[in-house]
């Protein structure tokens, strides 16, 4: 199994999970994106996953993003990206050893996403 097919595999059984939590309490499916792990100073492993709202759903993205942060107890992002709600925080089942940092988001302003993108460091 090469390094695509691993990430493949992980990013498949993640989203299971936690989709399958989320069903659990109501909540729709997400998205869900993992980041290569990275060991942080040789002595804590680190996974970063991302959760996207679809825009498909008949729930408002804003809601959901709320729904999923409080159900993983995440918080507000800061400074928030114009027309994206977003929460993000980090989830430590073993501290010191292995961290989880999750982001869970959807665009709630789509005109004001694309004129911050159009207008990005300008």
């Amino acid at each position: 199994m090469n390094l695509s097919q691993l990430s493949a595999t992980i990013e498949a059984a993640v989203s299971l999970h936690l989709n399958e939590l989320g069903r659990e309490r109501g909540l729709p499916p997400l998205s869900w994106f993992v980041a290569p792990s990275v060991t942080n100073d040789d002595t804590e492993a680190v996974l970063s996953l991302e959760g996207q709202v679809g825009t498909r759903l008949p729930q408002h993205a804003g809601w959901v993003v709320d729904q999923w942060g409080h159900a993983l107890g995440l918080g507000p992002v800061f400074p928030p990206t114009p027309g994206v709600h977003a929460v993000a925080g980090l989830l430590e089942p073993v501290p010191e050893e292995y961290r989880f940092e999750i982001r869970v988001g959807g665009v709630v302003d789509h005109a004001a996403l694309q004129h911050a993108q159009q207008h990005w460091g300008r």
